[in-house]
């Protein structure tokens, strides 16, 4: 029970971070690149943090998901508009 407190802490810390890097990363196109640096910040901000309640591969893969889903919601709902990158 424990260790599910654990993880669902983290990952209601990890969530904004995530949400807050979508909003400030985006520009049209260059998703991939997007996508790799946000994967890239919540790595090392797994590095800092002891005793991480799952693998940071397990994370890692949660957070690509995560990402996905938050994308496809925002270019669905057009808070993204989709451009040639420049």
């Amino acid at each position: 029970m424990a260790n599910i407190l654990k993880i669902l802490g983290l990952l209601s810390g990890i969530v904004p971070i995530i949400l807050t890097l979508i909003k400030e990363f985006e520009v049209p196109g260059f998703g991939k690149e997007k996508k790799e640096a946000i994967l890239k910040a919540i790595d090392l901000f797994c590095d800092k943090i002891d005793n991480l309640p799952m693998t940071k591969e397990k994370i890692l893969n949660i957070a690509g998901n995560f990402i996905d889903i938050v994308v496809g919601f925002f270019n669905l709902v057009g808070i993204f508009k989709h451009g040639n990158p420049i």
